[in-house]
């Protein structure tokens, strides 16, 4: 049997109705969390593409525990995050209602030093991690291919992650003298990424900027995520699973 694909959101309404559209589903509940195991397309058919959904909740150990299950007790082959992020790069060319593609992972609260240099992860000796470039591409295409029609674009390049929703103008900043080539960040994918790179998986991140991670963020994050989140979700994966 062809090992799964591991999705994962840190909120429902970033998996959109994906859930639903899952073929003979079943669930597993492992660590209070939901994973909904059956195929996309016919099973047994030519399109049918196992995979194993989960909303694995906010913040890096949340998704560090649910992507560790999604390897050791499902087998997925592949872990794809999708969610919401907010826009940091300084030249503000990123938008909100656009896509970031992660092209590398970062923790930007990771401080071990002075016994590791800052931003390193101890004994791995990597500050960023790449994601995998197949998956990456797919995932872009399926991003051109959801928002078609509409005036977004599909960005790719690094994304930050930390434990701490980043919403003033001065954090913002703070993470744009340190992380200049960085355009968004959330607070899940590097902890995916470091799981991903320690088990050998590949991993695929998929961003909708739904702030600008200033002083506004506090009202436009809870309004995006109600109303744009779940159509932007469905929509780039219905793309990437027809």
């Amino acid at each position: 049997m062809t090992a799964p694909v591991g999705i994962m959101a840190a909120l429902p309404q970033e998996v959109g109705d994906f859930v639903s559209r899952i073929q003979s589903p079943t669930v597993t509940k492992i660590a209070r969390r939901r994973y909904t195991q059956g195929f996309f397309g016919t099973p047994g058919g030519a399109d049918a593409t196992p995979v194993v959904v989960c909303v694995a909740r906010v913040g890096k150990v949340a998704a560090a525990s649910t992507a560790t299950t999604l390897i050791q007790q499902f087998g997925v082959k592949t872990i794809l995050f999708v969610g919401l992020a907010g826009g940091v790069d300084t030249a503000q060319a990123v938008r909100v209602g656009d896509i970031v593609i992660a092209s590398h992972v970062a923790q930007h609260d990771l401080n071990a030093s002075p016994i590791f240099p800052k931003h390193e992860i101890p004994l791995l000796g990597i500050t960023e991690i790449p994601t995998d470039a197949d998956w990456s591409a797919k995932l872009t295409q399926a991003a051109q291919d959801g928002i078609a029609g509409s005036t977004a674009q599909v960005h790719t390049g690094l994304i930050l992650s930390g434990d701490q929703f980043i919403n003033s103008a001065s954090a913002q900043q703070a993470l744009q003298t340190q992380w200049p080539t960085a355009l968004a960040v959330e607070m899940e994918g590097a902890a995916v990424g470091q799981v991903c790179y320690e088990h050998g998986i590949p991993f695929a991140i998929a961003r909708t900027i739904s702030d600008r991670a200033d002083d506004q963020a506090n009202h436009d994050f809870p309004t995006f995520l109600e109303t744009v989140a779940a159509p932007r979700a469905n929509a780039l994966l219905r793309a990437l699973f027809p």
